[in-house]
């Protein structure tokens, strides 16, 4: 029997008007085609976890696009974990997505909930200005102190940046620059698996003690194929989890659709 399912997102890239495309594609409608697909299968998602580039450019009015979407995602009635990325403006999503005051770009958004005995843990990697991602050593502090809690069922962490080279050659200095200090972090601890996403395909590889899954983009897969070069094909994914006898199952789903002309 499944204990838990999850279902995470990544790479949204929302604009702000439902008619404007990004490379050809409405971003809203390939979240909508996840949305329905999850909606069809025989699942009851516990959370959501949504690792970044939730919009596109960072702007105001893409934030407030978004909450219609993330309305849309709530009807589930499952609690959505938010992370941010390269993509996305610390400022901006506080106010519009958070309601809070905030006027410091550089305060990192981190954070972690407990379900039942797995803990969530959301990592901020967006450095500003830059496409690779880091840890602060404030932020590194605080995951060290999370991981020393207990957990009964383990640790479960989220972040924008990979944390591993990436088989797409070029991708590779897009991922986390200090790695090494995560995987210090996370050394000893009952961490499951570390979800990212951002380099847009699915890819999985060992971490430490644990195990990287990335996250296939909702608004436009790069081809795993190409390992040379960046190669857009018009299609979608997420990864559906569970957690089962204490057991992380991830599967991580692509849809593929033509190689496309950028």
């Amino acid at each position: 029997m499944t204990d838990m399912t999850f279902v995470h997102l990544t790479d949204l890239h929302i604009l702000p008007d439902e008619e404007e495309l990004l490379y050809g594609r409405r971003t809203t409608d390939k979240l909508r085609d996840v949305i329905r697909l999850i909606q069809d299968m025989d699942v009851s998602p516990d959370f959501f976890i949504l690792s970044g580039d939730l919009v596109n450019d960072g702007k105001e009015a893409e934030y407030r696009r978004l909450n219609s979407v993330l309305d849309e995602l709530r009807e589930f009635g499952a609690p959505l974990i938010l992370g941010l990325g390269n993509h996305d403006c610390r400022i901006h999503f506080r106010r519009v997505v958070l309601g809070e005051e905030s006027e410091d770009e550089s305060r990192r958004y981190y954070h972690s909930r407990m379900f039942g005995g797995l803990r969530v843990i959301m990592l901020d990697s967006k450095l500003p200005g830059a496409v690779y991602g880091d840890l602060d050593e404030p932020q590194l502090a605080w995951l060290a102190e999370e991981l020393r809690k207990p957990a009964p069922l383990g640790n479960l962490i989220a972040i924008h940046h990979p944390p591993v080279f990436s088989t797409v050659e070029p991708l590779s200095e897009h991922c986390l620059k200090n790695s090494d200090d995560l995987a210090e972090a996370v050394s000893g601890h009952r961490v499951h698996a570390v979800l990212s996403g951002h380099i847009h395909y699915a890819h999985v590889t060992s971490f430490e003690d644990a195990v990287s899954i990335t996250t296939p983009a909702t608004a436009y897969i790069l081809d795993p194929g190409s390992q040379r070069a960046t190669r857009q094909r018009d299609g979608w994914g997420f990864t559906l989890g569970s957690l089962r006898g204490g057991q992380l199952y991830t599967n991580p789903i692509s849809m593929h659709g033509q190689p496309v002309q950028v």
